[in-house]
């Protein structure tokens, strides 16, 4: 199904060629397919024709997180989060890249935004929890991983085991 969009979105681009969001939404099927090199480009073609469509700064981010190219991750989450100041999304995988890159306090200030805006993003309790665990923040630690169990149990994750099996290493 996702070839057959991307073959949609080039006919798409070949009638319109100056479609952001086909450029963007073709990006995204290329990202979901692991071609990130392609996607990225796609992204970046979206960008240059819409410079302040935010979600291909974050997309694009996302490729570049699968990549490693973490610096360049991070700078596109924050071009979508300026863009886009309620996204939460960007933020919470903007902390993701600071924590792969061991900058811990500022991963744990970006999921606090990403909880402001969005008070049930289970995944930024979550990560947030093994964030302060890592700096010592033990109590932290539990009362994140104690509302990421609740949310994502509510939820009906299958991340509520993982969290409830996390916060009882937490409680020992």
């Amino acid at each position: 199904e996702l070839n057959e969009a991307i073959a949609d979105y080039n006919r798409a681009i070949k009638i319109k060629p100056d479609w952001a969001e086909a450029y963007n939404n073709r990006g995204t099927a290329r990202l979901l397919l692991g071609e990130l090199n392609e996607a990225i480009a796609d992204f970046s073609r979206a960008i240059k024709i819409k410079p302040d469509l935010a979600a291909a700064y974050f997309n694009r981010g996302t490729a570049r997180r699968e990549l490693g190219e973490l610096n360049e991750a991070i700078a596109d989450f924050s071009r979508a989060i300026k863009i886009k100041p309620d996204l939460a999304a960007a933020y919470f995988n903007r902390g993701n890249a600071r924590y792969k890159l061991g900058e811990l306090n500022e991963a744990i200030a970006d999921y606090n935004r990403a909880i402001k805006i969005k008070p049930d993003y289970a995944a930024a309790y979550f990560n947030r929890g093994i964030a302060r665990m890592i700096l010592g923040d033990k109590q932290g630690a539990i009362e994140d991983m104690q509302k990421a169990v609740q949310l994502f149990c509510a939820q009906g994750s299958p991340r509520c085991q993982l969290a409830q099996e996390m916060l009882r290493k937490l409680q020992q």
